[in-house]
């Protein structure tokens, strides 16, 4: 883990998340939340106090006391993750105390490649406009090319997305593990006919066992890449 010696002010901090310890979405804002002031992160220095404030309109409720990943995103381009429990939680305000633990600094996307390979997925929700709705069954995707940061997805034309729809995809690592992935459509890329060609998505929620997995299984994608190319070239 990171050595973490500096102090993260509340100021810096530009998007909070919320999940499950097992990477599950549950909320992203970036406004109406407070951050404490200063939790300084060398040798785990929390205050019994130290909590995250989020206010909204028909905010997800959720059992007191259950278990929570934070993830606070800086101007920086950092992100911190911080266990914590639900201390209040209605559809108008959620609080979340923060453990006594130390915080992680989560890797540096910007450190991953792009892969490109034809990677079959499954649509399993879209949420548009707050209002969620399960895709039964799941929609044949395919993830035409993936990195720590995001995928560009096509999906057979079964559903049109939009721009800000955010969507959730299972694909199965090299292991056979599925693993869902949560991401916010960036940008619609269509043809000169003007068709829909596919979605540049960037991930939400990611927590660092998940980006691990994905790190492992870009990496095995480029491994299978370049054993594909070297027999190509062989032949």
């Amino acid at each position: 883990m990171p050595v973490l010696d500096k102090v993260l002010d509340k100021d810096k901090v530009i998007k909070v998340d919320v999940c499950t310890f097992k990477g599950r979405a549950l909320l992203s804002v970036s406004k109406n939340y407070t951050f404490p002031q200063q939790i300084v992160k060398e040798n785990s220095h929390f205050t019994p106090n130290d909590s995250v404030f989020i206010k909204g309109k028909n905010l997800p409720v959720f059992a007191r006391n259950a278990s929570v990943i934070i993830v606070a995103h800086t101007r920086a381009g950092d992100r911190f993750s911080f266990p914590g429990h639900i201390a209040v939680s209605t559809e108008a305000q959620l609080n979340i105390t923060i453990s006594q633990v130390e915080a992680e600094l989560l890797p540096d996307r910007r450190r991953f490649y792009k892969v490109a390979m034809e990677i079959p997925c499954l649509l399993t929700s879209i949420t548009r406009l707050e209002n969620h709705v399960a895709v039964e069954p799941p929609i044949p995707g395919i993830i035409l090319d993936i990195n720590i940061g995001g995928i560009f997805l096509q999906n057979n034309r079964q559903v049109v997305l939009k721009q800000e729809d955010i969507v959730a995809v299972v694909l199965k690592d090299a292991s056979g593990t599925s693993m869902e992935l949560v991401s916010k459509v960036l940008r619609v890329k269509t043809t000169p006919e003007g068709e829909i060609n596919g979605y540049g998505c960037c991930f939400l929620f990611l927590n660092s066992r998940q980006e691990e997995v994905v790190a492992r299984f870009i990496n095995q994608l480029q491994i299978e890449q370049r054993a594909l190319e070297r027999a190509e070239t062989a032949h």
